[in-house]
């Protein structure tokens, strides 16, 4: 009888160890893609944050040459709202979970 108790405690002992390795796992997987989602809104957010210094009037040539640079995909659209005019810029990479974006808008300046 006790031979019995003994299998069946390794059988229950290597069920619970195979659940606990698969939920080690799916962890590993998680924490993975969330740092290469990080990374990639990281990298979004420094871009726009360098198309903010560049210049009104080199903007559209700056922002290609940064896109290759980058390897993200920046879209310069001219809006105009009322009496301003101005670019809408989208700055956009995919990530594993998706696309990552981050819009932003660049006033044209007075004369």
């Amino acid at each position: 009888m006790l031979l019995i108790e003994i299998l069946v405690a390794l059988a229950f002992m290597a069920v619970v160890a195979g659940v606990a390795l698969k939920m080690h796992q799916a962890s590993l997987d998680y924490n993975r893609d969330a740092l290469q989602r990080l990374r990639g809104q990281l990298v979004v957010e420094n871009v726009a944050e360098q198309l903010t210094l560049i210049p009104y009037e080199e903007l559209s040539d700056s922002a290609a040459a940064l896109a290759e640079q980058s390897a993200t995909e920046i879209v310069v659209d001219p809006f105009e709202s009322g009496a301003f005019k101005g670019l809408h810029l989208v700055v956009r990479i995919q990530s594993t979970s998706g696309p990552l974006e981050h819009h932003a808008w660049r006033l044209e300046p007075q004369s």
